[in-house]
């Protein structure tokens, strides 16, 4: 309990600052909801708004990619497999051949691409 006095005794004062965090990422993914947002109204005032377009459209992009990893990882497991049975019955040549078939399936890859 407090005694009354006719002086003031200053409190203890502590010192505070509220942290303050920069975050790139969550500014980022704000600016772009605000974006895309703004987009959706205007098209909903001009009466062209069909929802699930935006979606749909990007699956048709990923879609449309055609992914030749699965075809080159084929391709390298079949020459593994023949290159070891090749080893087992002829010798040799078979891993100097499975060697040269696979850089020409390497460059004729690289060059499909470009």
């Amino acid at each position: 309990m407090k005694i009354p006095s006719l002086i003031k005794i200053p409190n203890h004062q502590r010192f505070y600052i509220k942290p303050r965090y920069y975050d790139p990422v969550k500014e980022d993914v704000e600016n772009r909801e605000r974006l895309i947002i703004a987009e959706i109204n205007a098209e909903k005032k001009k009466g062209s708004y069909v929802p699930g377009t935006r979606m749909a459209s990007a699956f048709d992009r990923n879609m449309r990619k055609k992914d030749n990893s699965s075809i080159l990882r084929l391709l390298f497991v079949i020459l593994l497999f023949g290159g070891t049975m090749g080893y087992l019955y002829v010798g040799m040549i078979a891993i100097y051949a499975v060697f040269g078939v696979g850089a020409l399936a390497i460059l004729f890859s690289r060059l499909k691409r470009s």
